[in-house]
């Protein structure tokens, strides 16, 4: 075999080599696509707008975080209105 047959058949394997990966590629980025096609179907399932999910997790943990203090408020009002009667039975 000549240096060119040589450069040919090794050409010819990367060709091959590439023309695999190529295809497993495109076999991953089908599989991420549908994947993402669930995600956003289950998200819209629940009502929401899969491309303003991070504002609406955004308003959410804003509203949570509202929530805990005004209930940490609450126990402390409660908390103040009973010490009188705690005390006294102590």
């Amino acid at each position: 075999m000549s240096d060119m047959d040589d450069r040919l058949n090794t050409a010819l394997a990367l060709r091959t080599k590439l023309a695999g990966e190529a295809q497993r590629i495109a076999g991953k980025k089908e599989a991420a696509e549908k994947a993402l096609s669930d995600v956003e179907q289950e998200i819209r399932s629940k009502n929401l707008d899969p491309n303003t999910l991070d504002q609406t997790l955004t308003t959410l943990t804003v509203a949570y975080e509202q929530a805990v203090e005004n209930f940490e408020k609450d126990l402390e009002a409660a908390k103040q209105a009973l010490a009188p009667y705690l005390e006294s039975n102590a």
